[in-house]
């Protein structure tokens, strides 16, 4: 293997595959990644035999070949070189010899053939949709995703394709976010899948085109992009029956300017951080009070609202609000509650394709 690219596109490659590759493993090779040079292109991946990271860039190749090398090592390298040009040569015994500028460095690798392949996904079911109203669906949903191993199917992304909208939903049982959109051209047949977060947050970090073609099977998943893919084992059990979680009835509805409600949430929580992230939400009239106490002190807000039914007080935890109104992509945020401890569903005020639930505290 003999070539030479340019280091910025080398090192925005390997900020995405480094994510991939396993930090602790009792196989060494998984801490390296696979470099493959041919045809104008190097192509790099990063796996820990859950998660691979595929990414490609243009290279000047004057002998096509393929080795291992240490994935933390080659990436802070490269990121701290100073010239705008790298070239690498495969040498014996699975070294790498870099050069760039004035400096030369001679990197101990592992066989390429040793490397575990991409696996194959048999039997997707294939989407294309725009890379930006999907990572926007993403976005709005992950916040909720359970950091709890015990309940291993609530620390992904559930994906749900009836054949005509796409559904993503995450819930670690405090709060649930469902996202919906509709596909006018998709082709595919319904499919389901439990996504981890590992994945999606390497998702996330991958140069995106206009737009990403998703690949649901039975076992795997993958995210193909212009000139990088993820592919991902899914999560195996049955997630949680959701829907039952949803009130499908108010009694109160109060909406909110979303800057306004999220800046009074955001200084109270200051002082609710002291006290479990308790806030305490009580109408007056037009306006939201908001509360909290701690032994730093007591907080006090007004904001205004548009209310319908009858006052309530509620408690939430300030963390989970703000969460949500993080993602919101609305001016304002309707709030449709019944009693002081039974679920409230969050809405965007002007959009039916996004909501979020969350459990209230005792007052």
């Amino acid at each position: 293997m003999k070539l030479s690219c340019e280091r910025n596109h080398l090192n925005e490659a390997l900020s995405v595959v480094v994510g991939a590759a396993a930090s602790r493993s009792s196989l060494p090779i998984l801490s390296n990644l696979y470099l493959e040079a041919g045809e104008d292109t190097l192509r790099l991946v990063g796996s820990d035999l859950e998660q691979w990271v595929e990414c490609r860039i243009p290279a000047m190749v004057a002998e096509p070949g393929k080795t291992t090398v240490s994935a933390r090592l080659l990436s802070e390298l490269v990121s701290s070189l100073g010239g705008d040009t790298v070239a690498m040569e495969a040498g014996e015994r699975h070294q790498l010899h870099l050069t760039c500028g004035e400096s030369r460095y001679q990197l101990a690798g592992l066989p390429a053939d040793e490397y575990p392949p991409i696996p194959e996904i048999e039997g997707a079911t294939e989407l294309v949709l725009p890379a930006r109203t999907f990572l926007e669906m993403v976005d709005s949903v992950e916040f909720a995703v359970s950091k709890e191993e015990a309940r291993p199917t609530l620390t992904g992304i559930r994906m749900e394709f009836d054949g005509k909208h796409l559904r993503l939903v995450a819930t670690d049982t405090h709060r649930l976010a469902v996202r919906d959109a509709d596909l006018e051209n998709a082709v595919g047949e319904p499919a389901s899948a439990i996504v981890p977060l590992k994945a999606i947050q390497l998702l996330q970090k991958l140069p995106h085109g206009e737009t990403i073609t998703m690949r649901l099977g039975e076992h795997r998943a993958a995210f193909l992009g212009e000139n990088a893919s993820v592919f991902t084992q899914l999560i195996e059990g049955q997630y949680p029956n959701y829907q039952r979680v949803i009130p499908q009835e108010a009694s109160r509805r109060w909406v909110l300017m979303v800057s306004e409600f999220k800046n009074a949430v955001r200084r109270a929580s200051l002082v609710a951080r002291h006290n479990g992230n308790k806030l305490y939400f009580k109408t007056d009239g037009e306006k939201l009070l908001i509360t909290a106490q701690g032994d730093v002190g007591t907080a006090n807000e007004r904001v205004d609202l548009v209310r319908e039914g009858d006052d309530l007080e509620v408690a939430f935890n300030a963390k989970y609000v703000l969460d949500l109104l993080d993602v919101v992509q609305s001016e304002g945020v309707s709030i449709e509650l019944t009693e002081s401890l039974r679920p409230a569903v969050f809405k965007p005020a002007d959009r039916s394709d996004y909501l979020c639930v969350i459990m209230p505290m005792a007052l």
